[in-house]
Parts: C-alpha cells; structure tokens; sequence
C-alpha cells in the first residue's frame, strides 16, 4: 500500500516535487495539500491534487508531511501540527534554515522521525539535487520511502549530519546559480565578440550540457577531462591560464566558504 504524503504549503517547490511523483506513477489520490492561496490552489487542482485551505485534513490523514513553508510561517503551522501528530507520521522540512532540534522543539520533544531536506531549483525542471538528514538514525524502510520523494525531482542523498547541510548549501543549494553566473558571462561574452544572442545562448547551453554530461559518466576525474580537452599551446590552454592567473580555485574557494559561513549564520530556530 502506498503512504499518503501530505504537503502543507503548496508554493513551486512543493509542486515541483508532486510534478515528479506524478511522472514517477504515483497516484494524485496518495497526495493532498493544503495552502491559503487561491493561486496554488488552482495550480495544485489542474494536476488533479486535492487542496485544502486549513491543513487538519493533511495532518489527520498524511503517513508522510512535508513542510513546504516559509520560515516565518513555520511556527504558525508546527502550533496546528503538534496537537494532532500521530506517532507514526514522518515529518519532513523543505524550509530553508531551519534546524531539526527547533522543529522537534516546538513539536513538544516528539519522538517522530524528522528529516530536514535542502533541494535545489532544479527541481522545478526534474533535474534537483536533495540533500536529506536526520537527527536520529532512520531504518532502511524510512530512509528509501523519503528518498524515492525526492528522487522523482532529480536526485537524493542521505548526507552524514545535520552539521554537513551548511556546506550542502554552499555548494548544491546555492550551486545553481554559480553556473547560470559562468553561462551568462559566456553567453555576453560571445555575443561582445561578434556572435548573435540566440547562437551564443544555444552555443553555451549545449555544451555545458554536454561537460555535465561527460563528467556524470565518465570514469576519471573533471580534472583528466579538463586535460584532455587542453592541447599544448592550443586556445583551451590559452583561455585556461587567464582564468588561472586571476586565480580561479582561489575564488571558487572563497565564494564557497562564504556561502557555507552564512548558511550558518542563517541556521536558526524556528523563528
């Protein structure tokens, strides 16, 4: 038999990862929602999902609730959720920043499974990348039921502690937006250089397409595949040492340590 995974929030995360569920064969009938707003309301009822304006309905019949919520919004519906919890529900946050202890905190110390979830953009598009912890240890049950829920929207991973969801932030959460940096700075590039906007964009597109590509499959390092694409003396080597002389590990470094530092800083309980 099939869990019933509840959503309360319904916002485009939240409809991302039911979009994948429904592509994945998971029946409309195993999911509810329940969002205030009319607007997702009309988008979750098109895909056939039942919403809800009040979230009683999600949390008296979901196996599995997941909290697609804002921060700010979260408190509000942990008061609506603590009363009636059932031992058995599994708890799972999408909320940016917010730590398991708080959750569980503000939940009265419940003994529930919670597992804290940081996805990615992507996602929208099936292509995520989720990063899953918990506080506690999870039976094998548990830990594939979660995981096949995000894997219908790209891809899962258990990571070691909650400690390590910092730097999943740094590179995977936050990661998105550092290639659509290197795609828009090439693209501009091009096109300063004498190329149309529309050659230049499908140029780029393509082949960072095809160095994900070839860097999902293939079985040495980015690093041999960056040197077998640079031939001595050839214009690869030529554009790689300008990036090197600007010192570019360096500031991927840097970028990296800051982003980690204030996901840190914006780790909080629930506010």
């Amino acid at each position: 038999m099939n869990h019933q995974i509840g959503f309360i929030g319904g916002g485009n995360m939240a409809q991302a990862i039911i979009a994948g569920l429904l592509n994945s064969g998971r029946s409309s009938s195993d999911i509810l929602v329940s969002d205030p707003n009319p607007a997702c309301q009309s988008a979750l009822s098109a895909m056939g999902i039942p919403c809800f304006e009040q979230s009683d309905p999600v949390i008296a019949q979901a196996d599995l609730i997941v909290l697609a919520v804002k921060p700010q919004t979260m408190k509000t519906v942990l008061a609506q959720l603590a009363p009636n919890l059932k031992v058995t529900q599994i708890i799972i946050s999408i909320a940016a920043g917010i730590t398991i202890g708080s959750i569980r905190k503000q939940l009265d110390d419940t003994p529930n499974a919670i597992v804290r979830v940081m996805p990615n953009t992507p996602a929208l598009i099936g292509q995520g990348m989720s990063a899953l912890t918990s506080d506690a240890p999870l039976d094998d049950t548990t830990k594939n039921t979660v995981q096949k829920i995000f894997n219908a929207c790209g891809q899962a991973l258990w990571v070691g502690s909650e400690e390590a969801m910092d730097v999943v932030t740094a590179v995977s959460g936050s990661g998105p937006a550092y290639f659509f940096l290197m795609i828009e700075n090439l693209i501009s590039t091009g096109v300063r250089l004498g190329l149309t906007p529309e050659i230049a964009r499908e140029l780029v597109i393509q082949t960072a397409k095809g160095a994900a590509g070839m860097a999902e499959v293939s079985d040495v390092g980015p690093d041999i595949l960056r040197k077998r694409v640079t031939s001595p003396g050839g214009t690869t080597e030529a554009a790689l040492a300008v990036f090197n002389d600007g010192d570019f590990a360096d500031i991927v470094d840097h970028a990296l340590v800051a982003a980690r530092d204030r996901a840190s800083e914006l780790s909080r309980d629930v506010p």
